[in-house]
């Protein structure tokens, strides 16, 4: 791959107290570079003058935080011949534990080499996730599906063994073989960043969606206002406590007795900011609900829902929730200019669905990280756009809106099946359709939002954020445990147990004749991954931390333990947890482990199936 006609190099470095270990790969060449500094060979200084004269981008996974400041730290003080490996190991040794340590002082000692800019760099960590959702190395690893899920399993804090240093240099090769496939992954990722750059001339190549669309509107704002970031970055809106009747809209009112005693209830409260401060839940219609500062959401039981010939299921959700309530009702942060603020982030709205109606991707992406910054940041107190009043405003009027729908649509005689964050799930009556069209249409004008609506066949859930359904072109919509693609760093989970599931409920297909019929031994894996605190065991053998594998009827049990003080003797003694109670497991770290004939339980599987099955049919039973 390359970037602005610049090779991509991915390189990883591994760090001893005796032993610093560096692999490089270039994308284009596919040449392996290796340079070492060990009692074995000092090839530090043919490191620091590879980077700094090779004209390439040097990709990395962290490698902002970490690699890129060790290898400045290395440029800047061992690219000579001054120092022997023992020295400049142990120097090396030393940055990386004050980089990696807790302190939140620590950045001060090393931010120096976290800045230098000695050669171009990408970062796919902070490129793909915000500092709250990064993941390890090793999950993507595993949501990739890469072959070989390889940890390097020994202490970290001693010195290495020569007889180990071309076992670590494997684990090294590996970890930046991984992140070459997931470079390449990321190619729309990284040509939307260039274009953004181009575009708007800023450097956002490492940065995440949320931390460009922040960095978009600061720039507007400031180009528009005339402030300096100096001023900008240190305005917040504190405060603590916020009375309810303040920020809710003067449009919002309710027929129904439960939601009208739930809003004058509300009014009279004062709450703190934070997503917990405040929570109620209720009744309505015998559909559970529970609202409060941190949203909106029914409380679901497992249940089958398929219209009846005289009724239509129906989601209304509103379009673009938090954007529209911002831009309609002005939720500002008090701080900023509120003309100023609502003018740019209008304009952007308006040219995103602008963009995204005329097929122009890049530009309705770039626009779509800028509206989609904002609310998250009206939360974050380190952020210039901190207000928790602003982000009250929107969370509670827009569960409010969506109470205002369920009291129209109970009029009507709707059934609610399902509310949660911007929509509400019901069945009713097909005579009533033009009613409702008429009804969502007055409503729309009232709160000054629209809704999108969209018909399905049937909805099969177990939790408000558990369930799959089958709209009328037959699209399969999934979310939660009913998803059958792995996410890349979202976990692995045995996807044949949702497909399974779906293809009984939707096809007729017995789950066993699923499940069996299956030869993508990839359907059929799942992972652990255990802190720091805890070692992993299996057949008696110790076992990296996170671990892929398979239910088997021919493995051991997976355990993890750790030490604990025996009540009693006071002594240490190891406590153990089954991770896979159920079944013994195969582990498949590395594909080139998989047997001709794997030896998967089946019935693990087809258990777990019709435990989903099982939950939902009872419901749909209980309903006749």
């Amino acid at each position: 791959m390359r970037i602005r006609d610049l090779p991509c190099i991915v390189y990883d470095i591994e760090v001893f107290k005796n032993v610093f270990h560096c692999t490089l790969n270039n994308t284009e060449t596919k040449e392996l570079i290796k340079f070492e500094c060990s009692e074995r060979k000092n090839e530090m200084q043919e490191m620091c003058n590879f980077f700094l004269n090779t004209k390439a981008y040097f990709v990395g996974y962290n490698n902002i935080h970490y690699d890129n400041p060790i290898v400045n730290y290395c440029i800047d003080y061992f690219n000579n011949d001054k120092y022997d490996y023992k020295e400049i190991c142990e120097s090396i040794f030393n940055l990386s534990k004050v980089i990696t340590s807790k302190d939140e002082g620590a950045l001060d000692y090393w931010k120096t080499w976290k800045y230098k800019n000695y050669f171009k760099t990408l970062d796919l960590l902070t490129m793909l996730y915000s500092k709250a959702l990064r993941v390890s190395l090793k999950e993507m690893q595993v949501t990739m599906m890469y072959p070989n899920v390889q940890e390097f399993v020994v202490d970290w804090q001693e010195p290495l063994p020569l007889n180990k240093i071309n076992k670590m240099i494997d684990y090294n090769i590996n970890d930046v073989m991984s992140t070459t496939q997931l470079l390449e992954r990321c190619e729309k990722d990284i040509k939307l960043r260039l274009d953004i750059e181009d575009n708007n001339h800023i450097d956002c190549l490492s940065k995440d969606g949320v931390g460009i669309g922040v960095e978009l509107l600061k720039n507007e704002y400031i180009k528009k206002t005339g402030i300096s970031w100096e001023k900008l970055k240190n305005l917040r809106s504190e405060q603590e406590y916020i009375p309810l009747k303040d920020i809710i809209l003067p449009n919002i009112s309710f027929k129904n007795p439960i939601l009208s005693n739930l809003l004058t209830e509300m009014k009279t409260l004062t709450v703190t900011a934070g997503r917990k401060a405040w929570n109620k839940k209720f009744l309505l219609n015998n559909l559970e609900v529970s609202i409060g500062v941190g949203g909106i959401h029914s409380i679901n039981k497992p249940e089958i829902i398929i219209p009846k010939e005289d009724e239509l299921l129906l989601d209304s959700d509103v379009n673009s929730m938090y954007p529209s309530l911002i831009i309609k009702y002005g939720f500002v942060p008090p701080h900023l200019d509120k003309k100023v603020f609502l003018d740019i982030y209008s304009k952007t709205y308006n040219e995103r669905m602008a963009a995204k109606e005329a097929g122009r991707k890049l530009e309705s992406d770039t626009k779509k990280l800028t509206l989609n910054s904002v609310t998250g940041n009206y939360q974050n107190k380190y952020s210039w756009l901190y207000s928790p009043k602003a982000v009250m405003q929107i969370r509670i009027n827009g569960q409010l809106i969506l109470l205002m729908l369920c009291d129209r649509l109970l009029e009507l005689g709707a059934t609610i099946h399902q509310i949660n964050t911007d929509g509400v799930l019901y069945s009713l009556k097909k005579a009533k359709k033009d009613e409702l069209d008429s009804k969502l249409k007055e409503f729309e004008e009232l709160i000054k939002l629209t809704f999108e609506t969209e018909e399905y066949k049937c909805f099969y859930q177990l939790a408000v954020n558990d369930y799959f359904c089958v709209d009328k072109k037959n699209v399969i919509k999934e979310k939660g445990i009913f998803i059958t693609e792995v996410k890349l760093g979202k976990g692995l989970t045995p996807k044949i147990i949702p497909i399974a599931v779906q293809q009984y409920f939707l096809n007729g297909t017995p789950v066993n004749e699923t499940i069996k019929n299956c030869t993508d031994i990839k359907k059929f894996l799942m992972s652990e991954k255990t802190g720091k605190q805890w070692h992993v065991e299996y057949m008696n053998k110790e076992q990296q931390r996170t671990n892929r594998f398979y239910a088997s009827t021919d493995g051991g049990y997976l355990w993890k333990w750790k030490l604990t003080e025996d009540e009693d003797t006071k002594e240490l003694i190891k406590e153990y947890q089954n991770m896979l109670t159920a079944s013994g497991i195969t582990l498949l770290n590395n594909f080139k482990d998989l047997k001709e004939d794997p030896k998967i339980n089946y019935n693990y599987y087809i258990a777990e199936a019709k435990k989903i099955i099982t939950q939902l049919k009872i419901i749909q039973l209980s309903l006749f």
